[in-house]
């Protein structure tokens, strides 16, 4: 079946999910966030791109930018093929280390770029990894705070934004971590991106069932709590919805009525 062409932006600004095969864990240690960040550092200049916001996950990297359409892809397979091959010699594997499509969203609103920028440096708070965007380092979240960072293009935001001050009151006022809500688009990636097989382990760990199967037994409220719980763990609302044997709306339903308590 043949792949859907990638929808381009009109303003040529671009929110890019690059993830990993099979969840295999990118960044093993400090060296190799610096060469990815060197290696992006090159081909940004390479291929006239601006970097608005970044953020290197385990196993997934997050991408604001602007790029011309022509450029867009040959950016990210220079990029990707670059990195994998640095890593593989590294770590003596062979293969694909992202996946071969990366994800795109396309942002046409000011509004809208301010949202991503603010989820994109909240990654690591939501995946508990700190307690603040300022606290990671593998983010351009300080960049915006006159930390010294040649890779990040941080005036384009502040002009959005109205000014440096605005920008920063923005990040305070939105309490960034509740940004998500915007990206109905991205639901299904925007936690941790896992997979089927950990899915299932994850909710059998949560439920103590054998099997899916055994979801037919529980009465409606054990039902809810176990769906509140395995949203919480990251998984998407499909994954559940095929879990638990039920609609993707009543999941919806019962995970947002869960947010207002």
């Amino acid at each position: 079946m043949p792949r859907k062409p990638r929808i381009m932006s009109s303003t040529g600004i671009y929110h890019v999910i690059l993830r990993s095969v099979n969840q295999h864990i990118i960044f093993e240690d400090e060296s190799d966030y610096r060469k990815f960040i060197y290696i992006l550092s090159d081909c940004k200049e390479k291929y006239n791109i601006d970097i608005y916001a970044y953020c290197l996950m385990d196993n997934h990297v997050h991408l604001l930018l602007y790029s011309q359409p022509d450029k867009l892809s040959v950016f990210f397979q220079s990029l990707g093929t670059r990195f994998a091959i640095w890593y593989n010699k590294k770590y003596s594997r062979s293969g694909h280390l992202f996946q071969d499509r990366f994800y795109s969203t396309i942002i046409e609103s000011d509004q809208y770029f301010l949202s991503v920028l603010a989820y994109i440096h909240n990654n690591p708070v939501n995946a508990n990894v700190c307690r603040h965007p300022s606290e990671y380092r593998w983010s351009s979240f300080n960049a915006y705070y006159d930390a010294k960072n040649p890779l990040t293009n941080t005036s384009f935001a502040c002009n959005v934004a109205g000014s440096k001050d605005s920008l920063h009151k923005f990040f305070a006022n939105e309490n960034i971590s509740s940004s998500s809500y915007l990206f109905d688009d991205i639901d299904e990636k925007k936690k941790c991106f896992v997979s089927d097989k950990k899915a299932l382990d994850i909710f059998k760990d949560v439920t103590n069932l054998s099997s899916t199967s055994d979801v037919n037994k529980l009465n409606k409220l054990e039902r809810n709590v176990y769906i509140r719980l395995l949203r919480d763990k990251g998984l998407t609302v499909k994954q559940v919805s095929r879990i638990m044997d039920i609609s993707q709306a009543t999941v919806k339903r019962i995970t947002s009525w869960n947010s207002k308590k």
